[in-house]
């Protein structure tokens, strides 16, 4: 079944009936060839299985059904679960790919997909900002129709199915009323607005250049030539020496038309080879025509399989199409680490600054402070994509809150602090749980109440322990108030001048803001307002902060009691309630968590967790390229950054679909469930520790 079964009525019926099966058909060849040989039994019993897929159970699923590595996968969509998906499939380096073309006369290229891509995961996807600009409603079905129309109608009148774009907005016209010349520059502009040169093809293209090659292009494309120079030239493309577009020479490379076109100019006496991401038309048919072929396996093809579902039609495509292109094109590897924060966290992340800066604007926020350690990542994204509204990173804990809010927290300290280090994970002893929360001073009364510092401290013991602590609440509310005094000071400078702020933080009780937010607007009586955004609202117990937001003292972007529901159960009731931990991967800080201010107003942290420092960094890394990628390739069309709570969501949903790749790549990272203060890494532990204990 080599290049003498393409063209056959076998070939036809079995392979190019479907799209899907003739897909799959042409990347189980790609994936399962070695060094050029096929064993076509194999071949065989795969087209059959396909087939009946396909066929015979009737299914729908656009969903491959083999993976990257040539092996049968389930029809569900999943995450790539193995490692890094920028590996998945094989490129040669830029430079041996360019070298093993060194040998030919003429060196012919696909254009789309191959030397320029689009960040949509279909190409017909950009039809709707098209659309948008236009101002015509359902337009990317209009188009789509127009296409199909103008192609049967020259079918009809010439024999063949070429058309122009001219040709296509003919027939948008009569269904629109808009001018067609209107019409076809507002597509070609938007064509050179998202169309950018592939990184791996463009260093190969510069390294022929460079050696004197000759180099044509060739694409079936309804862009005459003239349009399609500008395009090219947009993306960085000059000095070939042939373009040779379907639609102007009446013939395709499908049917082989455009091939012998180009071997006729040629003289027929050169040795050519042609490069393209489409097998059936780039490989298989330039075959036939006495082409050598290079495969560039399509980054779409590679990527949207492990896309996620469920996200709206325009920024799903849109995300789907940055990622593909930015993990598959083949001039890079990526770690898992990054790949966590570019596939899973950038959208997130990104939504969620647009969704801060628009609200700060509406409210008139003079400043925004982003709280650690959540917040650091917030501000560097928000940073690199705004500079109107001036903002800081203050340092922030739940330990910092409680204690500073602790004569309007009391409930909360007693069951955050005492009756949570009782069933701490490792026992702590009563001088541990004293020191961690600042309180050590308190530790020679102990005796008087029949306790020992040196005593493990155990849930049996927490009424007396707790009924020790409400003795002495005047002594604790004046160590905190001391240390209270000095973050005023700090707050004020930070406060200078300012009528209203906004506090961000990630989650999920809207404590940390709140509790600012009472320091400020009720216990300092100050004239400042402010406003509390988070990225989600969840708690366990689901009417604590219920009043909060429903008179919009929080705010939150995904979900909430009030808003997004379903995500809000789905995150709260999955994975046996320890999403949170593997949300939080994307925003923790390479620093300690803090846990106060002395009399002089140094600021106390705990034991630094160095051992995820690397990881941070390069989760963090993904996160910022991710911003920078979609607000890069947004800048003429700008409301496509407004990300919903549920897009943004819907990426982090795919990846803990299966939680195979956090226990894998994450095993070893440490993470804090309880909430006193770190001083001997009694409460830390491993994300593996914590899943085989809830799993168990």
């Amino acid at each position: 079944m080599g290049i003498s079964f393409a063209g056959t009525r076998l070939h036809r019926i079995f392979v190019e009936r479907n799209k899907y099966v003739e897909q799959e058909y042409h990347n189980y060849i790609q994936v399962n060839s070695k060094d050029g040989r096929r064993r076509r039994a194999m071949e065989w019993l795969f087209l059959m299985r396909v087939n009946m897929a396909y066929f015979l159970l009737n299914r729908r699923s656009k969903t491959p059904v083999i993976n990257g590595k040539g092996q049968t996968r389930s029809i569900e969509k999943l995450p790539y679960l193995e490692g890094a998906e920028s590996g998945l499939y094989k490129r040669k380096k830029e430079i041996h790919f360019a070298n093993d073309l060194m040998q030919y006369d003429v060196i012919s290229f696909d254009i789309f997909d191959t030397l320029i891509l689009r960040p949509f995961a279909k190409p017909a996807d950009l039809f709707m900002v098209v659309g948008n600009k236009l101002k015509i409603i359902d337009f990317m079905r209009i188009r789509m129709e127009a296409e199909k129309a103008a192609r049967d109608e020259a079918m009809v009148l010439k024999g063949n199915h070429e058309v122009t774009i001219n040709d296509i907005y003919e027939k948008v016209s009569r269904k629109t009323g808009i001018d067609v010349q209107k019409g076809v520059e507002t597509e070609l502009e938007t064509e050179m607005e998202f169309c950018f040169a592939n990184p791996y093809m463009k260093r190969v293209f510069d390294l022929l250049k460079d050696q004197g090659k000759k180099i044509i292009l060739t694409s079936d494309m309804y862009i005459p030539a003239g349009q399609m120079e500008r395009l090219l030239k947009s993306c960085g493309y000059e000095g070939y020496r042939g373009l040779y577009v379907s639609c102007d020479h009446e013939c395709n490379k499908r049917s082989g038309g455009l091939y012998q076109t180009i071997l006729h100019e040629s003289g027929g006496q050169v040795k050519i080879v042609h490069v393209g991401d489409n097998y059936a038309v780039d490989v298989t048919s330039a075959s036939k025509n006495g082409f050598d072929t290079r495969y560039y396996k399509n980054c779409h093809d590679i990527g949207n399989p492990y896309r996620a579902d469920n996200m709206s039609e325009l920024v799903g495509s849109f995300y789907a199409g940055i990622v593909n292109t930015h993990l598959h094109n083949g001039s890079r590897q990526y770690s898992p680490y990054y790949e966590y924060g570019y596939i899973y966290g950038g959208l997130y992340v990104t939504g969620f600054c647009n969704w801060i800066h628009k609200k700060a604007k509406e409210e008139n926020v003079d400043k925004i402070l982003f709280l650690s350690r959540d917040g650091d990542i917030y501000q560097k994204v928000f940073n690199e994509l705004y500079g109107d509204i001036p903002n800081e990173y203050v340092y922030w804990s739940r330990i910092a809150n409680i204690k500073y809010t602790i004569e309007n927290q009391r409930e909360d300290f007693l069951l955050r602090i005492i009756r949570h280090n009782s069933t701490a994970v490792i026992p702590r002893t009563y001088g541990d749980v004293l020191t961690s929360i600042s309180l050590q001073k308190l530790i020679p009364y102990l005796k008087e109440a029949s306790m020992d510092r040196d005593t493990l401290f155990t849930i049996e013991k927490v009424k007396a322990f707790e009924k020790f602590l409400l003795g002495h609440w005047e002594m604790i509310e004046q160590i905190y108030n001391e240390e209270t005094l000095e973050l005023k000071k700090i707050m004020e400078k930070i406060l200078s001048g300012c009528k209203t702020i906004a506090v961000v933080d990630v989650g999920w009780g809207g404590t940390g803001p709140l509790g600012i937010k009472y320091l400020i607007e009720e216990k300092w009586q100050s004239d400042c307002r402010v406003k509390c955004y988070l990225a989600a609202s969840r708690d366990v117990n689901h009417v604590k902060n219920l009043n909060e937001l429903m008179n919009n003292e929080i705010e939150a972007y995904m979900f909430s009691q009030l808003e997004n529901r379903q995500l809000y159960s789905f995150h709260a009731n999955t994975n046996k309630g320890l999403n949170n931990i593997f949300f939080e991967l994307f925003t923790q800080a390479r620093h300690p968590s803090f846990g106060g201010i002395c009399k002089d107003g140094k600021y106390e942290f705990d034991i630094p967790e160095v051992e995820n420092y690397e990881m941070i960094r390069e989760i963090h890394q993904g996160i910022m390229e991710f911003a920078r990628d979609y607000y890069g390739r947004t800048d003429q069309s700008r409301y496509l950054r407004n990300i919903s709570g549920t897009d943004a969501y819907a990426a982090f949903c795919m990846i803990i679909k299966d939680l195979k790749f956090v226990k894998t790549f994450f095993k070893d990272f440490t993470y804090a469930r309880s909430i006193s203060g770190n001083i001997s890494k009694q409460k830390i532990e491993k994300i593996s520790e914590i899943i085989n204990k809830v799993h168990a």
